[in-house]
């Protein structure tokens, strides 16, 4: 695996990976569709956010979704 910054990241599928660091100094990847999670299939990630959490939908403001 690339090394890569935490963040949210966009596979070529699609899907959204947010890599957290770790207490050891390491970024440890969390795939939100686990069909898809494969090892090296983190080559072709897109970075959307440096936030992990992004999207965080509980936080996000309610005026976003307000015409």
């Amino acid at each position: 695996m690339l090394e890569r910054e935490p963040g949210t990241y966009r596979t070529r599928a699609g899907s959204l990976v947010h890599l957290r660091p770790t207490p050891d100094g390491g970024v440890a990847a969390e795939h939100e569709d686990r069909e898809h999670a494969r090892l090296g299939g983190e080559a072709e990630l897109v970075k959307l956010s440096d936030d992990p959490d992004w999207p965080d939908l509980q936080r996000a403001s309610p005026a976003l979704f307000t015409d």
